[in-house]
């Protein structure tokens, strides 16, 4: 099953176990973090509050 979420940021912990392999290819090389939750991603639109990390 295809993974459809809005962000990452409200993934409950049975849907992070089924698409576990989904989620690595979106924060493999993370380069935004949320700053309500902190977690990151590779894409700004998988979180709900994205803010660039810097360098």
């Amino acid at each position: 099953m295809k993974l459809k979420i809005k962000s990452l940021c409200g993934l409950k912990k049975a849907a992070i176990k089924e698409h576990f392999e989904e989620i690595q290819l979106l924060v493999a090389r993370p380069r935004y973090v949320c700053s309500k939750c902190a977690r990151v991603a590779g894409c700004g639109s998988h979180l709900c509050k994205a803010r660039k990390l810097s360098a």
